[in-house]
């Protein structure tokens, strides 16, 4: 039966010994057929391998698959043995120019595990790290090239964490909810859900990408056109608008983890991450950092920074969060990796601890640049803030 496998070759296959075959038969974890085997066999004996050095033993998963609580079908992808290339790792680095050591560097800051030297590197790194190559081939230093890994890997790393978790206890949960058990449920959730999406997952995360890239790409290109008309002598390049930093927190939240427990919290904040990201969008910033009981926005406009903390104070109760305190300040910031520093963000972040429930305090340089338009701004006095040498004078916004 060519389509089957005989003992001897799922044995070879799977990277065991025909023992091991038998054992798992006589356990009932595998079935034959006339002493021969499916082929997707050659995955549940490696998945069943993995979940032994995991300290579950096969003893375990036989009564388990017994009982109907366990299924080996949804597992098939662990076992799963990625192509590789005749190269090594060592062969690749000498290929592209760079030591070996500056490419284990590279994979550490993506956050993936740490190649050896003598691994063959998986067939769909290789272009990848061609593509690495490029950069030092230009004249990228090791720290600049990094600086790109880590964003790359932290924020891909995000996502992927956060997907298993969402399936599970948002997608797999109503499945629960209609009385089937835990795997039964998950199967469930796989082939209505799972199965029908595919790789959509992938191709979502490529469109959202192009889609923002789109955005700053464009923003980057008309910078340099500004910059040739001002070399050219035809237009004096606009002046660059001090950014904005706005630290929005609720207030009493660690009173309310503790009251209320870690799941209200953890709901309590991601809606109003939720808030921020639609207010975020509505007066053309960004979401910076969620900050569990905080989030940091950046804004080019402080007229806008200031619009959208008030409307974020108006709005939180309405959304049954509670009350939400707000710092403001403008100035320069330094850009990195994804994220915003210096005086200017520190100054804004002490502020908001200095704003009272749904309250907006701002810095006293959003007074010399706003317009003004839809607020007005009162003095509140010069605070002393933690870590800030000099005294602070601090204003409060409100809708005019």
């Amino acid at each position: 039966m060519a389509d089957r496998l005989s003992r001897e070759e799922l044995a070879e296959r799977s990277s065991t010994t025909i023992e091991r075959i038998q054992r798992l038969v006589d356990l009932g974890i595998l079935r034959s057929e006339d002493g021969t085997f499916e082929r997707r066999d050659v995955m549940n004996v490696r998945v069943v391998g993995q979940l032994d050095a995991m300290g579950i033993d096969e003893d375990a998963l036989a009564t388990a698959l017994a009982s109907g609580h366990l299924s080996l079908g949804y597992l098939e992808s662990a076992g799963r043995r990625f192509p590789r290339s005749d190269l090594t790792f060592a062969d690749v680095a000498r290929d592209i120019g760079i030591p070996f050591s500056t490419l284990d560097s590279v994979y550490m800051a993506f956050g993936l595990p740490r190649p050896d030297m003598d691994e063959f590197v998986r067939q769909e790194d290789l272009e990848a790290l061609r593509e690495i190559g490029i950069l030092f081939a230009a004249g990228l230093e090791e720290r600049d090239v990094l600086r790109m890994a880590r964003v790359w890997g932290d924020n891909t790393r995000r996502v992927a964490q956060y997907l298993p978790y969402y399936f599970h206890h948002t997608v797999e949960e109503k499945f629960r909810q209609r009385g089937l058990n835990d795997n039964d449920a998950y199967e469930a959730a796989l082939r209505e859900v799972g199965l029908r999406v595919g790789r959509s997952g992938e191709d979502l995360l490529s469109w959202l990408f192009r889609r923002h890239s789109e955005t700053f790409s464009t923003d980057h290109q008309f910078g340099h056109v500004e910059t040739a008309l001002e070399h050219a002598g035809v237009r004096q390049r606009p002046a660059r608008q001090m950014e904005t930093a706005v630290f929005a927190d609720l207030t009493g939240f660690t009173e309310l983890t503790e009251h209320a427990g870690d799941d209200v919290a953890a709901e309590v904040a991601v809606n109003f991450a939720q808030l921020a990201s639609e207010v975020a969008v509505r007066y053309r910033g960004n979401v910076i950092k969620l900050l569990g009981d905080g989030v940091f926005l950046q804004f080019d406009d402080p007229d806008d920074a200031v619009m959208a903390s008030l409307e974020m104070v108006d709005s939180a109760p309405s959304r049954g969060l509670p009350d939400t305190h707000i710092g403001v300040n403008a100035g320069p910031m330094l850009y990195d990796e994804g994220d915003y520093f210096g005086r200017t963000v520190n100054i804004a972040s002490r502020i908001a601890s200095q704003a009272g429930a749904a309250q907006v305090y701002v810095g006293e340089p959003i007074v010399q640049i706003v317009t003004g338009d839809g607020f007005r701004l009162t003095e509140v006095g010069e605070f002393d803030l933690k870590g800030i040498a000099d005294p602070v004078r601090i204003f409060r916004a409100v809708r005019s």
